[in-house]
């Protein structure tokens, strides 16, 4: 398995420009073997000029926050469902399998990346974990718990096809990239955010109501439901997403 990414050459048209290049901290997705993170994470922050280095799993707090001093942005991938007792809650019948390892080690992240006012980037298990770690819950399973039905949140066989419209919120981090009030995207999820997380914003919706952005704009914290890095290969205009969070990211590095 690949261990880190370094050699980061840019050939893109729409490659960002910064002082210096912007190194992105992939969190492990700490699989039952090796070590690895899918490869469309590393290739949507490549294409923007930035620097993916993958953060191995470790369970040494010292070797955490040494990692995280490092990088200038920590991602947060998909994947498992979030352990409940993170949340405070009794696991549902209907909740999936979790990873309680990657739990551990995506909340001792977290807690690096807070204490140095580190910006964050989640996606979809990311976006959740985002909201849990700093206060909120999750809806363990939206087909048997969500009161408003009607909308296709796990497409599995689609999984970069935009299956549903977002709509996203006017003074929300995703209107200021898109300058859209309606969008489309893609959706393989069962779990979603319930209680909102204190001091973040929602900043799109599905049509039913399900949370699919929230940010945090005075921690430079961002999370999103569905999977950009997914439909970037379909589509490029979703390269400006994550254009966007390495820009925030800068501006977090110069005020630091």
């Amino acid at each position: 398995m690949k261990k880190a990414i370094t050699a980061i050459i840019p050939t893109m048209a729409a490659v960002a420009v910064h002082s210096a290049q912007l190194v992105v901290g992939l969190a492990d997705v700490c699989p039952a073997e090796g070590s690895s993170v899918p490869p469309a994470y590393e290739n949507a922050f490549k294409a923007q000029g930035a620097e993916p280095r993958l953060l191995s799993w470790t369970n040494d707090l010292a070797v955490i926050n040494k990692m995280v001093e490092g990088i200038d942005l920590l991602m947060l991938c998909g994947g498992e469902d979030v352990e409940p007792a993170r949340y405070k809650t009794r696991p549902s019948p209907k909740l999936g399998p979790v990873n309680k390892r990657r739990d551990a080690f995506e909340w001792a992240l977290l807690d690096a990346a807070a204490k140095r006012r580190k910006p964050v980037f989640g996606i979809c298990r990311g976006h959740q974990m985002i909201n849990v770690y700093f206060g909120g819950t999750l809806w363990q399973d939206l087909p048997s718990e969500f009161p408003v039905k009607g909308v296709m949140h796990r497409r599995r066989d689609a999984p970069d096809v935009p299956v549903h419209d977002l709509k996203v919120e006017p003074d929300g981090f995703l209107f200021r990239i898109f300058g859209e009030a309606e969008m489309r995207v893609n959706s393989t999820h069962h779990q979603a955010v319930k209680k909102l997380a204190p001091g973040f914003s929602i900043c799109a919706r599905s049509p039913d109501g399900v949370v699919e952005a929230i940010a945090d704009e005075t921690r430079h914290v961002h999370g999103v439901q569905f999977h950009p890095e997914r439909m970037f290969t379909r589509d490029a205009k979703w390269g400006r997403l994550f254009k966007a969070v390495l820009d925030d990211a800068a501006r977090a590095k110069e005020k630091n």
